[in-house]
């Protein structure tokens, strides 16, 4: 509302709301995408409170509670966009004494809820739910029709079932399994969605679709949804299949115990891609290599899916300015190869990490629980540094 009536404000506060807007809209809220802290609107509560009453005076319309007026609206707001010291982070893995990770995190997939109250508590749906406590019990809100975001997920739905007519079998195949779990919401219907999507290699178009991954959750246990669609650049698939085929090779030679390597690697599957839409988790920022699904059961028997993000890489490549190359090379002739090969070296360090790093190895014998549950809020971080690791070893290998 303030966007859209931006003549009505002061010149310097309209600015200012559109510089913080844009923020937003970037990061998909109010917090860095990279860091999880709140970043804040620089303007006083009263002067928040002023462009809305501005606005509102120009014809501008608010989403207000009950009897609440838009100054009102704006001033309970304001501490939120603010004060830095309101909710400063999204997810809060370093609480500090007598914190807590779930209720010094400012997301919304807990209410009430610390990590005391879990003790005991296992969840049926412990990637597509919210916790909330509800007259002292805990309850798992699920995603799914019916449930969390219904209309959501049913004009999602909608948008799958018209594709399906275009799509190959095994594409059709995923397509109809995913919107089975979207509509039932059970890990086992994710299961097989993930199977079928696994197993789903002939497709020129592709899509991953659903409650993924866990960076928001402090537990690193809530996936948050995204989607995106794509299609294969063929030219460059070429390469990263290389590193695919020959993934038993590497596999047999990481430095680590026999034990964790995987005897016969199956089911990798490597391919460079051309976005065509990013939304939710995945976007406007944007990643630029995936290694799917993260169940590591799945992984283990039926193999993953790597993609390379071709289009992002050149838009990052096309906007890095030489200034930024000279800061980072010592001489011309550093610079002149960085300019040269960087692209390159960079996409191929991407498909190593995706590829060959998340695509690689196994659980202990005997353990069936997945790694998700045993390391909690550490996975992530680990499993990030263990397909960097990766990426090192076989970059000091060429060496």
């Amino acid at each position: 509302a303030l966007v859209l009536h931006d003549r009505a404000l002061a010149a310097d506060v309209a600015s200012e709301i559109w510089r913080y807007t844009k923020l937003f809209w970037v990061n998909s809220g109010p917090f860095n995408n990279l860091t999880a802290r709140k970043f804040v609107l620089r303007l006083p509560a009263e002067a928040l409170v002023a462009a809305a009453e501005a606005a509102a005076a120009a014809g501008a319309r608010f989403r207000t509670g009950p009897d609440e007026s838009p100054a009102a609206l704006a001033r309970r707001l304001a501490p939120l966009f603010c004060d830095a010291a309101v909710d400063p982070m999204v997810t809060n893995k370093s609480p500090g004494p007598g914190g807590d990770l779930l209720r010094d995190s400012a997301n919304n997939l807990y209410e009430g809820v610390s990590m005391a109250d879990l003790e005991g508590f296992v969840e049926r749906y412990p990637l597509n739910s919210r916790l909330v406590k509800r007259d002292g019990q805990l309850v798992e809100e699920v995603y799914k029709v019916g449930g969390c975001y219904d209309a959501e997920l049913r004009r999602i739905i909608t948008h799958i079932e018209a594709a399906l007519p275009f799509a190959t079998p095994s594409f059709a195949a995923a397509l109809r399994a995913l919107i089975q779990w979207y509509r039932t919401g059970e890990d086992a219907d994710r299961t097989a969605f993930d199977i079928a999507w696994v197993q789903s290699t002939d497709s020129p178009v592709d899509t991953m679709s659903g409650f993924i991954e866990v960076y928001m959750d402090a537990r690193g246990i809530k996936g948050a949804w995204e989607s995106m669609v794509y299609y294969v650049n063929r030219e460059k698939t070429a390469r990263i299949r290389a590193l695919a085929e020959h993934a038993q090779w590497f596999e047999d030679h990481m430095p680590i115990a026999p034990a964790f390597r995987k005897p016969v690697v199956l089911g990798v599957t490597a391919t460079a891609i051309e976005v065509v839409i990013e939304t939710g988790d995945s976007g406007p920022i944007t990643p630029i290599g995936v290694n799917l699904p993260n169940d590591q059961r799945v992984r283990e028997v039926h193999g993953s899916k790597s993609v390379t993000l071709s289009n992002v890489t050149e838009a990052y490549e096309f906007s890095t300015t030489d200034e930024y190359r000279r800061e980072f090379t010592w001489n011309d002739q550093e610079f002149d190869r960085a300019k040269r090969w960087g692209a390159t070296a960079g996409e191929l360090a991407t498909e190593i990490h995706e590829v060959l790093g998340h695509g690689s190895g196994r659980m202990a014998a005997g353990i069936t629980a997945q790694p998700q549950e045993l390391l909690k809020e550490q996975y992530s971080a680990i499993e990030e540094a263990r397909a960097d690791l990766f990426e090192a070893t076989e970059e000091a290998r060429r060496a």
